[in-house]
């Protein structure tokens, strides 16, 4: 990538390739260790950006509240 980083949306899309691949044909259980810690981190970025998100909606609410 180009140092940008990547949305909320496509961290989701990536984790569903993720869960995707535990559900398919292509499962390899020696795989397995190292792509359940990728997507563990990965969901955990996810929960982050999208607490991040909460408290700037919520800020953003509460200061159109005030006016």
């Amino acid at each position: 990538m180009s140092g940008k980083s990547k949305t909320v949306e496509e961290k989701m899309s990536e984790l569903r390739k993720m869960v995707a691949w535990f559900e398919s044909e292509d499962f390899v259980l020696e795989q397995a260790s190292e792509k359940f810690t990728a997507a563990a981190t990965l969901a955990k970025e996810i929960e982050k950006d999208l607490s991040e998100l909460k408290n700037t909606v919520t800020v953003l609410k509460a200061s159109f509240e005030e006016k």
